[in-house]
C-alpha cells in the first residue's frame, strides 16, 4: 500500500511539475491565460534611446505587462537595430515585464542561448530565417523561454502549422519588416481567425502599425497581443492610450458577444 502511496505521490509531482513549467517562461514570469482584455505590448524600437529607461519606465508604469524587442541583424531584415546587451540592461530596471524578443535575423539557432540568458521570456522567429524551425523552438524551450513564431504578409499559416503546438505565441505582421509600407490588414485579419481557431490559448500578437483606430478590428478576429510603439512612446500620456487601446478593443468584443447574444434570443415573428 506505502508502494502505491509513493507512487502516486511522485505521480502528481511530475504532473505538477510539467503543468506549472507549461505556463511560465525564462526568469519564473508566467504569460497567464488568453483573455478577452488584450496585452499592450509597446515596441521598446520606437522609444527615444537618449531616454530608453524613461520611456520604458513610463510605458511598464501606464499598463504595458509586456514590452516587445525587435531584434534586426541588416540581413534577415535591412535595418540593424539592437543585441543582447540592451535587453540585459533592460532585464534589470524591469524584473517583473515579460520580455518579447522577436528576432528578424538569420540563423537564429546560433543565438538563441546568448537572448535567453539576456533575460527573454519569449522568443519569436521567422520560417524563412532557419533551415530547421522545428529544431530551432526545441532550442527556445530548452533555455527556459516560450517559443514563438513570426508570419510576415506573405507567410501563410500553413508555413507554421507543424509547430504551432509547441509554441505559445504568433507573431502576425502587418507590414513587411524593415521595409515600413503597405500595411496588409485583411490578409491579417484572416490569419489571426485561422490561428485561434487552430489554437485557442495561443497568444497572438499584433505587429507594424497597431492604434487606436484599427485595435478593435484585430482584437475581434482572435488576437490578445498588440505591439503598439509610436502610439505608446510619442504620447504625453503613455498610460492614458495603454487604457484607450484595451478599453477599446475590450468594447468591441463585448458588443458583440452582446449582439450574438440578443440575436440568439429573439424570437420569430
Amino acid at each position: 500500500m506505502s508502494a502505491i502511496k509513493q507512487n502516486s505521490a511522485l505521480a502528481f509531482s511530475i504532473l505538477f511539475y510539467l503543468v506549472v513549467n507549461s505556463i511560465r517562461s525564462a526568469h519564473g514570469l508566467a504569460l497567464g491565460p488568453v483573455t478577452s482584455i488584450p496585452i499592450i505590448s509597446p515596441s521598446v524600437a520606437k522609444a527615444d534611446f537618449l531616454k530608453l529607461g524613461f520611456d520604458l519606465r513610463g510605458a511598464v508604469d501606464g499598463g504595458a505587462k509586456w514590452l516587445h524587442f525587435s531584434v534586426q541583424d541588416g540581413n534577415m531584415v535591412p535595418k540593424i537595430s539592437f543585441g543582447p546587451p540592451i535587453i540585459a540592461a533592460c532585464r534589470e530596471e524591469f524584473p517583473e515585464t515579460i520580455f518579447d524578443v522577436k528576432l528578424g535575423i538569420v540563423e537564429p539557432e546560433k543565438h538563441i542561448a546568448n537572448f535567453a540568458k539576456a533575460g527573454a521570456n519569449i522568443i519569436s522567429v521567422h520560417p524563412e530565417s532557419t533551415l530547421q524551425l522545428g529544431a530551432v523552438i526545441h532550442m527556445i524551450e530548452k533555455h527556459g523561454c516560450a517559443p514563438g513564431v513570426v508570419l510576415n504578409p506573405a507567410t501563410p499559416v500553413s508555413a507554421v502549422e507543424h509547430v504551432l503546438g509547441s509554441c505559445r505565441v504568433a507573431v502576425v505582421m502587418l507590414v513587411n519588416p524593415g521595409y515600413g509600407g503597405p500595411k496588409y490588414i485583411s490578409v491579417a485579419l484572416k490569419k489571426i481567425a485561422e490561428l485561434r481557431a487552430l489554437c485557442p490559448d495561443l497568444h497572438i500578437s499584433v505587429d507594424g502599425g497597431v492604434n487606436g483606430e484599427n485595435a478593435a478590428e484585430f482584437v475581434d478576429a482572435g488576437a490578445n497581443v498588440l505591439v503598439a510603439g509610436g502610439s505608446v512612446f510619442q504620447a504625453e500620456d503613455k498610460s492614458e492610450v495603454i487604457r484607450q487601446l484595451q478599453g477599446q478593443a475590450a468594447f468591441v468584443r463585448d458588443s458583440a458577444v452582446n449582439n450574438v447574444m440578443n440575436k440568439a434570443v429573439k424570437t420569430p415573428p
